[in-house]
């Protein structure tokens, strides 16, 4: 796996929150150091919402679906949702790193889709 492929998150060596890893500082005890923690195992279906207006990208789709979910570590993350049909809230799926769309420059990108 390289790190374009890896799930990652910080958590405060201080008060052990996990969050985005993105933040300079604990949101929750504004603490400034941190271990990186990588996402771990299947994860379930927290919530998702279904996009009925997809951007140029997704040109080629009349809808898709995106939806947080939650590793077995407690990581969350943001992402396509496939399957289409019969999603509920709680349901297990499991992270695939493939192609997505193309960019309106017609190149390939890629980023976890959970099935």
């Amino acid at each position: 796996m390289n790190n374009k492929e890896k799930l990652e998150g910080i958590k405060c060596k201080k008060c052990f929150y996990l969050q985005h890893i993105s933040h300079l500082r604990c949101l929750k005890c504004k603490n400034d150091t941190f271990d990186t923690v990588e996402a771990k195992g299947d994860c379930i279906l927290l919530t998702y919402t279904i996009l009925h207006a997809p951007p140029m990208e997704f040109r080629d789709k009349k809808y898709y679906i995106l939806g947080v979910v939650q590793f077995e570590n407690g990581m969350k993350a943001l992402g396509q949702i496939w399957p289409k049909e019969n999603l509920i809230i709680g349901m297990k799926l499991k992270p695939i790193y493939e192609k997505v769309c193309n960019d309106l420059d017609g190149n390939e990108v890629n980023a976890y889709v959970f099935k």
